[in-house]
C-alpha cells in the first residue's frame, strides 16, 4: 500500500527565450533595481547614474538582470568596483531559486529542475527561472511571492555588512 506517492508530473519543456509571466514577476524583486537602490544612496547624481548604467547595461532582452553577467566580475582582492557587491548579494540566489523550485521533489526529478533553474537564472534572470519552474509544476502550488521574500531576505543579509563608504570608495577606484 502506497500511502504517499511522490512522483509528480512534470510538463518538462525546452525553456528558449523566456518572457517571463505577469502573475510571477510581480512578486519577484529585479536584483538590479534593488541593488542600485541600496547602492546609490548617499551618492552624488553623477556617480548614481554610473551604477545605474553599469547595471542596466548587463540586463537581459527580456529586461531582467541575468547573473551570468556578474561572472567577469573579480572576487575580493580582485575586484574593480560596486558591482563586486552585487555580486557577493547575489551569492545565494541559485540555491534558493533551486530550493524553492525542486521543494518536494527528489531524484532525477529535482535534477533536472534544478539544472534548468540555474541556468536560466544565469541566462535570464529570476523572473524566467521562476516563470518556468512554475509552469513545470502546474499541480504544486509554487508560490512566487515566497521566492521573492527569499531573495530580499538574502540580498539584505549579503548588503547588511557593507557600508555606504565602501560603495563611494569603490565607485572612486573604478572610475581610475
Amino acid at each position: 500500500m502506497v500511502l504517499f506517492d511522490s512522483s509528480e508530473e512534470l510538463h518538462l519543456f525546452d525553456p528558449g527565450a523566456l518572457t517571463p509571466a505577469p502573475h510571477v514577476s510581480e512578486h519577484i524583486p529585479d536584483a538590479g533595481a534593488f541593488f542600485v537602490d541600496w547602492a546609490t544612496r548617499g551618492l552624488s547624481a553623477e556617480r548614481a547614474r554610473e551604477i545605474e548604467s553599469a547595471v542596466n547595461g548587463r540586463r537581459n532582452q527580456n529586461g531582467w538582470f541575468p547573473l551570468e553577467s556578474l561572472d567577469t566580475i573579480g572576487r575580493k582582492g580582485f575586484w574593480r568596483g560596486p558591482l563586486t557587491y552585487l555580486a557577493r548579494m547575489t551569492a545565494d540566489d541559485a540555491r534558493i531559486v533551486q530550493v524553492w523550485a525542486t521543494d518536494g521533489l527528489g531524484g532525477n526529478q529535482a535534477s533536472r529542475i534544478e539544472a534548468t533553474v540555474d541556468h536560466l537564472l544565469h541566462q535570464q534572470g529570476h523572473a524566467a527561472a521562476a516563470t518556468w519552474a512554475v509552469a513545470v509544476r502546474p499541480r504544486t502550488y509554487l508560490d512566487p511571492e515566497v521566492l521573492g521574500d527569499r531573495l530580499l531576505a538574502a540580498w539584505e543579509y549579503n548588503l547588511g555588512s557593507i557600508r555606504a563608504k565602501d560603495v563611494a570608495k569603490s565607485v572612486r577606484r573604478w572610475n581610475r
